[in-house]
């Protein structure tokens, strides 16, 4: 069988830096008064070893088989529960509770050599058995967890021979194993009454016990409140007290920051302008900007007139000015993304070189292709047939504003496209998965290992696969299948740069840009290095080496 991983396209909106609302200005004049009367005040014992932080939405469910709903599950899990593995800065799988691990020659078997002296937050001793417990409840069929790794947990069978030895068996050799055994471990003695069909309910959600740097002190609808724990593998964390409190959008964690309130906030595209603006310019207040791997991108549908054309594509390519929209749209806070892949990540090649805008070469490659321009006429043409289509994207407002930048860059080479709208939902289920369509302005999320497999391959070019371009090239099949099967890192990442240069050459969409996110921190806590977001989580990779400054006039 394939593994495959699914993400579906992601939807989160966005606000773009010319919108901003009554209420933003409104949080804008508070914040400026009380930042000037009290800039990131806070607690009257300097020093208290604590740390606050804010983030928009609750948790739901506190169990790491459950935290793919909601980025702040995701959050509180990371303090709270350990994986097997742990995903450095630029996302290559590192030792956590497994200290090491053997892989066999054919790439289907791991032996995971787990930490002696492991102990759960409640004194009780980590063991294979909570491993081996664990897993089966995520290959288990009842369990209502992440469908994007149902399948691949079914197929596979863990075992434990000694105390501290895990072994699990695939049917098939599947390079990115390891990113996903950096899902949290659950305790078996705790749970060993509960099955996947009850452990959603199991009431182990509300003051769960894990391995992890920190310990659940308190869970209620407002915040979260966590103790170091000093038993942790990794050594006690320095910061004693970890409070999360949870907001219902940016802008009221936003003024509680200026207010002295909370120490740290972590911000995507969404912010108010007027709001980041002001939390740039407080004092005491670090910025750590974080790019995701998430990307917004244009897909082009290899399938449909006249993008099935290469050189349609490749003219397209030397005619959006991503560096334009990402500077006048986006305020600058994006990278370019210049393949799938994202930079920053270890299998990014620096040596790609993605097209930049020419439009004196756009125009060569349309002649080259038949495409011309009648005299008096504003649109090309081959054959009779006008070089028009629609570029389709939904109701976010960045997205839109996108889509009608580069409908106005093609224009300006004789190329006709119309921008359409749909809701989020409609544009997904009717256009983008049956691939009825023709350009369309949308996002993806590859997750934490780069495999492009879900997104490119041509087997994933139908049905309810994700390859929404339908782009279908033999040698970047044999690509990203032996990328798949190799254990190689090095093999590995010479693979996903032949597969980069052939996607900028072949262009069978244009990415975009990848979203930087802002981690706004109080200049007392240090050791601070978000790397990579392959998930908001990714921020507290190194909660535990973080450090705790005393000195007045820093903040909390």
């Amino acid at each position: 069988m394939t593994f495959q991983r699914a993400p579906v396209p992601t939807e989160t909106p966005h606000r773009w830096p010319w919108v901003a609302g009554a209420a933003g200005a409104l949080v804008l004049i508070v914040v400026l008064v009380l930042a000037f009367a009290n800039p990131l005040g806070g607690s009257d014992d300097p020093e208290e070893s604590s740390y606050i932080e804010g983030i928009v939405g609750a948790s739901s469910i506190l169990n790491p088989l459950f935290m793919y709903q909601s980025d702040a599950d995701r959050d509180l899990a990371a303090l709270v529960f350990s994986g097997l593995t742990q995903l450095s800065a630029d996302g290559q799988p590192e030792p956590s509770l497994a200290e090491s691990w053997d892989i066999s020659d054919d790439g289907t078997t791991y032996t995971f050599h787990l930490r002696a002296g492991v102990k759960w937050h409640n004194g009780a001793e980590f063991t294979a058995d909570d491993v081996v417990f664990t897993y089966g409840l995520l290959g288990d069929p009842r369990l209502h967890g992440d469908p994007d790794q149902a399948q691949l947990w079914q197929s596979i069978g863990c075992s434990s021979a000694e105390l501290l030895t895990v072994t699990c068996v695939l049917p098939e050799a599947y390079a990115p194993f390891l990113i996903y055994t950096t899902i949290g471990i659950l305790p078996k003695e705790i749970l060993a009454t509960v099955n996947a069909a009850t452990i959603q309910d199991d009431p182990f959600h509300l003051k769960p016990i894990g391995t992890g740097p920190y310990r659940v002190e308190k869970l209620d609808p407002t915040r979260a409140v966590f103790e170091a724990n000093p038993e942790f593998y990794l050594g006690r964390p320095s910061i004693s007290r970890i409070e999360v409190r949870f907001y219902p959008d940016v802008s009221p964690a936003a003024a509680d920051v200026v207010r002295g309130q909370i120490d740290g906030l972590l911000v995507d595209l969404t912010i108010n302008p007027d709001d980041y603006q002001t939390l740039e310019s407080i004092d005491g207040l670090e910025e750590y900007p974080a790019g995701r791997t998430a990307y917004t991108i244009l897909y082009l549908n290899n399938r449909q007139t006249p993008l099935n054309d290469p050189f349609v594509r490749e003219a397209i390519a030397h005619i959006v000015d991503v560096d334009s929209i990402i500077s006048s749209l986006v305020g600058g806070r994006a990278i370019r993304a210049e393949s799938p892949v994202a930079p920053g990540t270890w299998a990014y090649d620096d040596d790609v070189d993605p097209a930049s805008q020419d439009l004196g070469v756009a125009r060569n490659l349309l002649d080259a292709g038949g495409w011309e321009l009648p005299e008096g006429g504003t649109v090309r043409r081959r054959n009779n047939v006008e070089l028009r289509f629609s570029i389709m994207t939904d109701q976010d407002p960045l997205r839109g504003a996108i889509a009608d930048a580069i409908a106005e860059q093609l224009r300006q080479i004789d190329i006709d496209a119309t921008v359409v709208r749909e809701a989020s939902s409609r544009l997904v289920r009717d256009f983008l998965i049956p691939r009825e369509y023709q350009a369309a302005i949308f996002g993806w999320d590859p997750g934490a290992d780069p495999d492009p497999y879900p997104a490119w391959h041509s087997s994933q070019a139908t049905g309810e696969g994700r390859n929404l371009a339908a782009y279908s090239s033999e040698r970047a099949d044999e690509l990203m299948e032996a990328a798949r099967q190799t254990t190689d890192l090095d093999e590995r990442r010479d693979l996903y740069a032949q597969f980069q240069e052939l996607f900028v050459e072949d262009a069978p969409s244009i990415p975009l840009y990848h979203p930087v996110y802002t981690y706004f921190v109080s200049a007392r806590i240090g050791g601070i290095e978000p790397g990579v977001l392959f998930t908001t989580a990714s921020r507290f990779r190194s909660v535990q080496d973080w450090t705790f400054d005393s000195a007045p006039g820093l903040g909390r």
